[in-house]
């Protein structure tokens, strides 16, 4: 079986690390994460379903989800400090500029590039920062289950 892909939408902060984490904290609490769900909708939404978590703790969650992975950014141990490290990384000027020919792409290119997830493996992720007026405006996180 192959990865998952997952991917999630949130407006624009500075503190990355933050927005990650608040986004893995509300994730959690609604259950939206195997194996409470097998295998979570994309994107989420205010109706997306809010079982609640099936676990006292986050890395209990993970513990239960074994190899396959919670399928979701709950899989994500935190942002890379560099690109041998594992976690969340960003995309380097040099790729922004390939996929989208220019370095601030906008929310729309990000969402509709195909090739926005060729360079990710299992079990790997990656960030984007969208951009509209030459503002930030959302992050886009995404990224592959283990499974």
């Amino acid at each position: 079986m192959g990865g998952h892909l997952w991917w999630y939408v949130e407006p624009y902060e500075p503190d990355i690390a933050a927005v990650l984490e608040r986004v893995q904290r509300r994730e959690f609490q609604a259950g939206r994460y195997s194996p409470v769900i097998m295998f979570p909708d994309f994107p989420v939404t205010p109706d997306s379903p809010a079982p609640g978590p099936a676990h006292a703790t986050r890395e209990e969650a993970i513990e239960a989800a074994d190899a396959e992975g919670t399928r979701t950014i709950l899989d994500v141990p935190g942002l890379a400090q560099s690109p041998e490290d594992w976690g969340m990384h960003p995309l380097s000027n040099e790729q922004l500029e390939a996929l989208f020919g220019t370095a601030q792409p906008t929310l729309e290119q990000i969402e509709t590039c195909d090739e926005l997830t060729d360079p990710i493996g299992r079990g790997e992720s990656l960030y984007v920062v969208a951009y509209a007026a030459g503002q930030p405006t959302h992050l886009y996180f995404v990224g592959y289950s283990y499974d």
